[in-house]
């Protein structure tokens, strides 16, 4: 009995001390929580974190389409965090994990002082993982967002890129800044008890606090411009090439391409000539290109009419006080205005000029949109060169009629020449379509402007009937003929300015059009500088640019071709059979093959247009895959075999069957 009481004396002692002791603990942690919890937070801090970075979560650059040009992705970024305890041996252990010279990376660890830098950014997992295992004390791996580019190249000269401080510094990434940058965040760089780095306001991390940049170009047309651009220029060993597509009833850019270009992902591994968007920023000779604004703005005047007959002196004129005579490339005797126009006529094109005069001719050029910036949401568009009338000698008055004496830009001649197709009125070009927040509210809109109206709708139609026979037999660009869809343009062949004079050798090409000729849906300007050879005119080089783009992009647009039928009975052929059906007939088969719509067997679509192979199909909820432009050369599933109504099909086109 005695022993138990003991026993009990001694087990409420000892809850008695930890009771105590407990009360103790809590009372400490009341103490330093509420008491000084303040100022231990701020000791905390002063201890683990260092220094501060700033870090921006930038916004989505999209095509009229939603596809994405430019988004913000995770990556791991590497820095030197302070403090750090140099040793040699560090960069020879880093510099192959973060692809740099081994000296660089020496330099960048040695110097700088105490302090922190960042030594790499956007390295992947795998990477930042072999960093974080050679447990280099002060060298830290830190969660953050890179901007990327998931087209590659596409549209490089439109987006621009931002750099590492996720500043934009080209294209619409640094003119739209302030907007896609979105709110900057502070975040702390600490170290935990073991001296490892980390970003404090982890949940912060991946947020994207900017805001998204409707563009009006259309990745696909984007898609397709590079691609017969780049094959043009490398065929004809050109310096460089650029090309616009516009919708002239909108002034909506559709596609802007340059070459050389770069990747926007490895801005360092290009050139800085490569960055440049030619297309805005250089300047150059338009040539036989501004002939038809000469001639439309004598028609609208009602100086001359479109059967009016100029004599063109049989190849050479001589202007009152200039020494040297105007040439044409083939002697002509009498043309009438659209002669003037098919050939390419300077020397009636300058006595049009000179119909005109100084003050109307600059008056109408300007009208047009040249010796003025277009005000494309573009850094860097010039606005073009030609001198005021008043200094004009007669001379220039002449030369300049046929495209010699004023500069322009590539955007200016395809705003003009969308004048044109538009009826004579003046749309103002635009690359952003909206701005919108995180949410999908709109910021900032760029509705469609009418500018002016600059011409007549009839002078308008009339030059688009002139326009249309320079791509057809006996003009200059018959090589910009779209097989089944009328189109119309201009040539141009300018001689590069040098020494005071031209160069001999030196060209830049060009091609300015629409098509259809009656309703334009798209306009498209072709430049290719200095073409090498003997071939430099740009119904050979330019041309041909112009033929091909708009030819991958007919079925795109739903724009119908009215191709003959073949002439060969061992072609194969298709006619829109009753009740909605398609017969197909082939040499091989022997007799046609009926595949109504919905009969649940596939038919043969082979060489059918992309718009007769979907009308064939039937079913417009069903899952089609396209691949490629032009005529169907495959499909899956095969002729004859069962369709049910669910399932996807796939069609393979090429451009020749």
């Amino acid at each position: 009995m005695r022993s138990r009481n003991r026993f009990s004396s001694n087990l409420l002692l000892v809850a008695a001390c930890c009771a105590l002791g407990g009360a103790g603990i809590v009372g400490r942690m009341v103490f330093l929580s509420v008491v000084r919890g303040d100022q231990m937070l701020e000791e905390g801090l002063r201890e683990k974190c260092h220094d501060s970075v700033h870090l921006a979560y930038r916004g989505p650059i999209v095509d009229r389409n939603g596809v994405v040009l430019a988004t913000t992705v995770s990556a791991s970024m590497v820095s030197r965090e302070k403090p750090y305890v140099y040793d040699v041996a560090h960069a020879a252990l880093l510099a192959p994990l973060l692809g740099q010279d081994r000296t660089v990376v020496d330099e960048r660890l040695r110097d700088g002082g105490n302090s922190f830098l960042w030594l790499s950014s956007g390295v992947d997992e795998d990477t930042a993982t072999a960093i974080r295992n050679l447990t280099i004390p002060g060298v830290g791996i830190h969660v953050s967002q890179q901007r990327s580019y998931p087209q590659g190249v596409a549209a490089a000269h439109v987006i621009g890129f931002a750099g590492r401080d996720s500043k934009g510094l080209e294209g619409v990434e640094k003119l739209f800044d302030d907007q896609i940058r979105g709110e900057s965040v502070t975040v702390n760089v600490c170290t935990d008890i073991h001296g490892r780095a980390f970003l404090s306001n982890s949940e912060d991390t991946g947020l994207n606090r900017g805001a998204t940049v409707h563009l009006t170009l259309d990745a696909t047309l984007q898609s397709i411009a590079e691609a017969e651009l780049t094959k043009q220029v490398n065929a004809v060993n050109a310096a460089a090439g650029a090309v616009v597509m516009m919708d002239p009833h909108t002034g909506e850019i559709l596609a802007l391409a340059n070459v050389p270009t770069f990747d926007p992902n490895e801005v360092d591994a290009s050139p800085l000539a490569a960055r440049r968007n030619r297309v805005v920023t250089d300047l150059f000779e338009p040539g036989s290109t501004m002939k038809p604004f000469v001639i439309a703005g004598a028609l609208d005047a009602g100086l001359i009419t479109q059967e009016e007959k100029f004599f063109c002196e049989n190849g050479h004129f001589y202007v009152e006080g200039w020494h040297k005579p105007i040439r044409d490339h083939h002697p002509y005797g009498w043309l009438d205005t659209t002669g003037v126009i098919r050939v390419s006529s300077n020397i009636c094109s300058a006595k049009i000029g000179l119909i005109l005069g100084p003050r109307r001719l600059y008056d109408y050029l300007n009208a047009f949109g040249f010796d003025r910036p277009t005000n494309i949401e573009m850094p860097g568009e010039r606005r073009g060169m030609v001198l005021p009338p008043e200094k004009w000698h007669k001379i220039q008055n002449t030369t300049i009629s046929f495209g010699q004496g004023i500069s322009v830009t590539a955007m200016q001649l395809a705003a003009a020449y969308s004048t044109l197709a538009n009826d004579g009125v003046r749309m103002q070009p635009r690359i952003v379509q909206r701005v919108t927040d995180q949410y999908g509210s709109t910021l900032k809109s760029f509705p469609l402007q009418e500018e002016r109206r600059v011409v007549s709708s009839e002078v308008a139609r009339q030059m688009r009937q002139m326009l249309a026979t320079v791509v057809g037999k006996g003009g200059t660009a018959a090589r910009a003929q779209i097989d089944g869809v009328p189109a119309a343009g201009k040539t141009g062949t300018a001689q590069k300015a040098e020494h005071g004079g031209y160069s001999s050798e030196r060209w830049l090409s060009s091609f300015a059009g629409f098509f259809p000729v009656e309703n334009p849906r798209v306009v498209v300007v072709v430049m290719i500088d200095e073409p090498k050879g003997a071939v430099h005119y740009g119904g050979l080089v330019a041309a041909p640019v112009f033929k091909a783009i708009a030819e991958d992009s007919l079925d795109y647009l739903g724009i119908e071709r009215e191709l003959p039928l073949p002439k060969d009975d061992s072609d194969r052929f298709f006619l829109p059979g009753p009740g909605d059906s398609t017969e197909i007939v082939t040499a091989s088969s022997g007799a046609p093959v009926t595949a109504p719509s919905g009969s649940g067997v596939m038919p043969d679509l082979r060489g059918l247009p992309l718009r007769l192979a979907m009308k064939a199909l039937g079913d417009s909820n069903r899952d089609v895959h396209v691949e490629g432009h032009g005529f169907v050369v495959g499909h899956e599933p095969a002729a004859g075999h069962p369709l049910d109504p669910s399932a996807s099909v796939s069609l393979k086109l090429a451009q020749n069957l």
